[in-house]
């Protein structure tokens, strides 16, 4: 439904589109864009794109002199496909509005349009973590779970059992976890941890923990170890309250954002109806592709 003349004031919309689109944009900008510290960023342009993982190979075995060389073979792993999915909203004005030169909450109008595609990228985005727990990933089992099948054989955890709090001791366990993660072949690769994604009620929590140069909730001056050693990304669109989850390096990680076109808008003008209308749209898919590089708990 087009928005009517009377809900309006004050900006006139046929000469005001481009300083309109980038009051879109402006709101884009305006909030924190948490995706390229979570996934790897690609773009594309195709209708998708697909992954394979592979073993690598074993570790090598001592050659003795003379005997030949013992030759490895990778073993073909998991596939994942991304598809595009299509996002847009509209707004619609009438033709009255726009000749009378009463637009001022035309920008209100023209900035929620910015504010609705950045909540949709950053709640799809979340929703890798939030739904971690539960979906099935392409080796089988969930994002975040006890027991990942390894290709070479073996299973390995990046879920603690039984859970675990927010704490030093659920930092301890965390990082044990990480750093002695191993490949498909079994083979240690050692990931750092230097993220915690935490909800906002656990933002105090997280910072106290590894933001203080002192042990926390503690009274003496002892060293923290975990001073400085993390980034603490708070985020509203973490479902959870005592859900937090760490990860390594994003380029050690195969969590991935694929845009296959940029937010963009289009105004035009309709004869029979008399309105002007502004759309905004957008394509991409996010997922990941492996597990490695992620740890995560329902705290």
């Amino acid at each position: 439904m087009a928005t009517l003349r009377s809900n309006f004031a004050d900006l006139f919309l046929a000469d005001a589109r481009p300083v309109l689109d980038s009051v879109i944009f402006d709101e884009l900008e305006k909030y924190p864009d948490f995706m390229p510290k979570i996934f790897r960023m690609y773009s594309s342009d195709t209708w998708g794109d697909q992954t394979t993982t592979a073993t690598g190979l074993p570790a090598a075995g001592q050659k003795l002199e003379g005997e030949n060389v013992e030759f490895g073979s990778p073993i073909q792993g998991y596939d994942k496909t991304y598809t595009f999915s299509t996002y847009s909203t509209a707004v619609a004005f009438s033709e009255e509005l726009v000749e009378d030169n009463r637009t001022n909450l035309v920008e209100d109008s023209y900035r929620s349009l910015g504010l609705s595609i950045y909540q949709t990228v950053q709640v799809t985005g979340f929703n890798v973590l939030n739904n971690g727990f539960t979906d099935t990933g392409p080796d089988g089992v969930s994002l975040l779970n006890t027991a990942h099948p390894l290709i070479g054989g073996g299973t390995y955890a990046n879920r603690p059992s039984p859970e675990v709090a927010l704490s030093v001791a659920g930092m301890r366990e965390m990082e044990t976890d990480m750093m002695r993660q191993v490949n498909d072949r079994s083979i240690n690769v050692m990931l750092v941890p230097l993220k915690l994604i935490v909800p906002p009620e656990l933002s105090f929590v997280a910072k106290e923990l590894v933001k203080s140069q002192y042990k926390p909730l503690t009274g003496n001056n002892e060293i923290n170890t975990l001073f400085g050693n993390y980034d603490v990304i708070v985020s509203p669109f973490l479902t959870s309250t005592t859900a937090w989850f760490a990860q390594s390096d994003v380029s050690q990680t195969q969590m991935r954002f694929y845009n296959r076109v940029a937010p963009s808008t289009r105004t035009w003008y309709d004869e029979k109806s008399g309105t002007v209308n502004t759309r905004i749209r957008c394509r991409f898919d996010v997922g990941y592709s492996n597990y490695p590089g992620v740890w995560g708990t329902t705290g």
